[in-house]
């Protein structure tokens, strides 16, 4: 019963989060965001990765990867363990622009060897990461910074993962990779 009750908050947080995204336009000034001379706007497929630790400038935010991990457990004492294949990513996200930004799943996305997507499952961050920890919960006013964690379900022969992170508003393809390497497992 608890766990329907959550996942009814949750998705009613999901849902004020499309929303919010929703609104308002933000401007960028491409030609400051142009890192190296790369044509931002082409998407990702024609920029080299960043990996872990490189900052990751998209429109007017900053991602940045400070450390992943996989594990083939979840383990919450209040919820239950999740069991499957997970990537877990500590991230940094610096909001540039002029008004407040809720991340929304659709803005990072896992990408495997094999073009397969993976996007973070809202109900698992919700049991397993409290608080401040979860990055879909709280909003990001402007000049701030937000760390927190994200967890991906991904399939099990998954390998040569990218985090593919977007510029934080809805309608924008503009997106950059950040190649995580080889992951250690957590403990």
């Amino acid at each position: 019963m608890r766990r329907k009750k959550l996942a009814s908050m949750v998705f009613l947080a999901v849902v004020a989060v499309f929303v919010a995204g929703c609104g308002g336009e933000q401007t960028s000034d491409s030609s400051a965001d142009n890192q190296g001379g790369a044509d931002q706007t082409t998407g990702s497929t024609e920029q080299s990765a960043a990996s872990i630790g490189d900052p990751v400038t998209v429109g007017n935010v900053q991602w940045t990867v400070t450390k992943g991990e996989w594990s083939d457990v979840l383990v919450s004492e209040r919820w239950g363990n999740d069991e499957g294949n997970f990537v877990i990513l500590d991230v940094d996200l610096l909001n540039n622009s002029n008004q407040d930004l809720r991340l929304a799943t659709p803005f990072l996305v896992l990408v495997d060897s094999k073009g397969r997507e993976f996007e973070p499952d809202v109900e698992m961050n919700a049991f397993h990461l409290w608080g401040e920890e979860n990055m879909f919960v709280g909003k990001i006013e402007p000049g701030t910074k937000k760390q927190g964690r994200v967890i991906f379900p991904i399939e099990s022969d998954s390998s040569g993962l990218k985090l593919r992170v977007g510029e934080a508003k809805f309608g924008s393809n503009e997106t950059r990779d950040i190649d995580l390497g080889t992951l250690p497992k957590a403990y």
